[in-house]
């Protein structure tokens, strides 16, 4: 059985750690050993059962661990994912048992999948995090891009780095170039531009 580390120790990072209990009461997979976080008090306060056990940044990985990701920024996900696997470290999937998957969808490393919709032929790149959204049938997600609660990717096209926040719409067949984040409670009625920030109803750019 491999030993699991949670890279982060945020609000993310603890929604990960609860999808990993429920993964292993239906089949014990990992020993969990904790969160890797280089903020040393992130979990001060905060009722948890496992603990900081080091820093992200002088963490040396072992042969028995593997690794999954708790870092929902798209930037400080890709920034944190790639120092770590430049030392050989090892990313886990994880999709929630409670998941709807659609059929034909491809999903990439170390994604996290948290009890979401996803549709048929929907590609979900290397790092991706769906937290609570719905991903319409054929959408594509770029690598290390984050959906928040209740967002809905209607068959569209997401780049890379994307951030998309709570309740926002993207509707069909439309494009989001890399690095764009969509506001919460947005409705992208248009294609975004790459690093540019929409936001409203209609989503308008405002950076």
């Amino acid at each position: 059985m491999k030993d699991l580390i949670i890279v982060g120790a945020g609000s993310f990072a603890r929604e990960v750690l609860l999808l990993v209990k429920r993964i292993n009461e239906r089949e014990k997979k990992w020993n969990i050993l904790g969160f890797i976080d280089d903020n040393n008090r992130a979990l001060d306060g905060i009722k948890c059962d496992y603990s900081i056990i080091g820093s992200i940044s002088n963490w040396t990985p072992l042969g028995n661990e593997v690794f999954a990701c708790g870092i929902s920024n798209p930037k400080a996900k890709e920034h944190v994912v790639n120092k770590l696997k430049s030392k050989n470290a090892v990313f886990e999937t994880l999709v929630a048992p409670h998941a709807r998957l659609g059929d034909f969808v491809d999903i990439g490393e170390g994604v996290v999948v948290l009890g979401d919709s996803i549709g048929s032929c929907a590609v979900l790149g290397n790092f991706v995090s769906i937290m609570g959204s719905m991903i319409g049938q054929d959408s594509v997600i770029g690598d290390y891009s984050t959906t928040t609660g209740y967002a809905n990717i209607a068959s569209a096209k997401l780049g890379k780095r994307v951030f998309v926040g709570s309740h926002a719409v993207v509707l069909n067949r439309l494009s989001v170039g890399d690095d764009a984040v969509i506001g919460a409670g947005s409705i992208v009625i248009r294609n975004v531009k790459a690093g540019t920030t929409v936001f409203g109803s209609p989503a308008k750019r405002i950076y």
